[in-house]
């Protein structure tokens, strides 16, 4: 998947324009960094583990583009402020933010009756309490430029539900509440947010999939395209369309980026 980080997507789409990518040191949101980086975006890449970010920004910089890395604690508002300011220090300006992390518990099954204060309260601090964290430290410089972008990844269980882990869908849901509101609120400053809700072959799917064959072959029968997306060249090149002047007239709403997977249900 990272193979392609040197093939350009429309190398000026995006061309002086800076983008914070949070959870960006793997899977989607080092797909979506990438993308950006190649539609020449600045990107400042947030991951909570440092290796992990510096391995992102390497492979946009080997490729010709500008990245910084920071490690960051999306849960940590103090952490989400510096970032953010670091990235305007760093670049000049902020025009993107993507909040794509998510908390570790996430993928792991849990009925609510084996979930704990704890476990709860961190998937809604890297999801939804980091959203507002995020919201609340950019808005002074998206609102700059008449052109800011604020998108944060949902999930298609934010859409549906989910019987796994009945937090995650919450959470999901949740944020996608608060981008409607944003849009509405920050329309006037010519800010769009909307949500991205991806169905993508992450190196953590992949291992998944190794493991458990059938599942991945169900999931795949119930997606009309029959795949699930590239992390760069479909997630990312969608997040890149939303982000440039190309998406000028479309805010507050749930993209499904899942090869029709939602609309097929």
């Amino acid at each position: 998947m990272d193979a392609a980080v040197s093939e350009p997507l429309e190398p000026q789409l995006l061309a002086g324009r800076t983008a914070l990518v949070t959870g960006a040191g793997a899977g989607v949101g080092r797909g979506v960094a990438l993308a950006l980086a190649g539609a020449g975006a600045n990107v400042v890449i947030a991951a909570r583990r440092r290796v992990t970010g510096a391995e992102t920004a390497a492979l946009i910089v080997a490729a010709g583009g500008r990245a910084l890395s920071l490690e960051v604690d999306v849960s940590d508002r103090g952490q989400v402020i510096r970032a953010v300011d670091g990235s305007v220090a760093h670049f000049g300006g902020l025009e993107i933010v993507i909040h794509n992390a998510s908390s570790g518990l996430a993928g792991k099954p849990a009925k609510l009756d084996e979930i704990t204060d704890a476990m709860w309260n961190e998937q809604c601090g890297v999801g939804l309490d980091a959203t507002y964290y995020l919201a609340h430290a950019a808005l002074p410089y998206l609102r700059d430029h008449g052109r800011g972008r604020f998108l944060v990844m949902s999930s298609s269980q934010g859409l549906h539900g989910g019987a796994m882990n009945p937090a995650y869908p919450a959470v999901k849901n949740a944020m996608r509440g608060l981008v409607k509101a944003l849009a509405r609120e920050w329309g006037r400053h010519g800010i769009l947010v909307n949500a991205v809700a991806p169905a993508a072959l992450t190196d953590a799917a992949a291992a998944y999939f190794e493991r458990n064959p059938e599942m991945q072959a169900k999931i795949v029968r119930s997606i009309p395209l029959g795949r699930l997306g590239d992390n760069r060249t479909d997630i990312g090149a969608a997040v890149v369309a939303m982000c440039s002047d190309h998406w000028r007239y479309v805010t507050g709403l749930t993209i499904p980026v899942d090869g029709g997977n939602y609309s097929a249900l």
